[in-house]
């Protein structure tokens, strides 16, 4: 009897899941070929994403090696052809390269305005803030003491990646304009600052001396630490003011 009884319910069972299939499972089949498309979307967008920035990479390699071999025109052509190409990432780093290629040529207002175009737009604070400050020199020996200040003072706040070298250039800057009392200024902002390269604080120094202005900025200057002579004696130009971070070293901060 007992059989009879169990007979009955799995066949009861039998018909519930049958009605439930019947209702639910073009659902369940929809629901499991979407989840296989959405993995497989995935895993393309992986490959092709990967495959993008190895293309880059060497896109970015062959436009270098143009550039070291002189070919400096074929070289802007190769950088800006990546930079405007948006894949892989070398967006920003590559457009920083072509209007450095570009400054070489003699073509410093295209230069300008890659680079502006790079500092507005969107992408990696650290390269957005290269390109102003990049577009800033290039402009130093024509633009007015205000075009400049516009430009170099939200770099040459606390915080800001090339802070430094925008308050050595600001201090270059109202120096050559004639207003003495700026220049020191920021030579002495330069000079406190614990921060800054050893070079730039030695050449900060230097300044302040040199210019010997009466009030604040003539306080005592903060003795040179030991060693420091030494090791700015034997560091190289990357923290000037005309290399921070060149674009050759564009994906990291302010040279240091």
């Amino acid at each position: 009897m007992s059989d009879i009884f169990r007979e009955v319910e799995e066949d009861l069972r039998r018909e519930r899941y049958e009605s439930l299939w019947d209702t639910y499972g073009a659902y369940v089949i929809g629901g499991a070929v979407a989840l296989i498309v959405a993995v497989g979307a995935v895993s393309w967008w992986n490959a092709s994403t990967k495959t993008a920035a190895e293309d880059a990479a060497r896109a970015f390699v062959a436009a270098d090696q143009l550039a070291e071999e002189g070919n400096t025109e074929e070289a802007a052509a190769a950088f800006a052809t990546l930079a405007e190409e948006g894949n892989g990432g070398y967006e920003a780093v590559a457009g920083i390269r072509a209007a450095g290629l570009m400054a070489e040529a003699g073509d410093v207002d295209g230069a300008v305005a890659r680079l502006d175009a790079i500092a507005a737009g969107g992408g990696d604070d650290t390269l957005r803030s290269l390109a102003a400050l990049r577009a800033a020199m290039l402009l130093a020996d024509t633009a007015s003491i205000d075009d400049l200040n516009i430009r170099l003072a939200p770099l040459a706040e606390e915080g800001e990646p090339f802070r430094f070298s925008a308050l050595e250039l600001l201090g270059f800057a109202a120096l050559k304009a004639g207003d003495e009392d700026a220049a020191a200024n920021n030579f002495q902002m330069l000079a406190d600052a614990a921060g800054a390269p050893p070079l730039m604080r030695e050449r900060a120094r230097d300044m302040l001396r040199g210019l010997q202005v009466d009030g604040p900025v003539a306080r005592q200057l903060p003795a040179t630490p030991a060693g420091e002579e030494g090791e700015a004696g034997e560091a190289d130009d990357t923290g000037t003011a005309e290399a921070p971070g060149t674009e050759e070293n564009a994906s990291g901060g302010e040279a240091q």
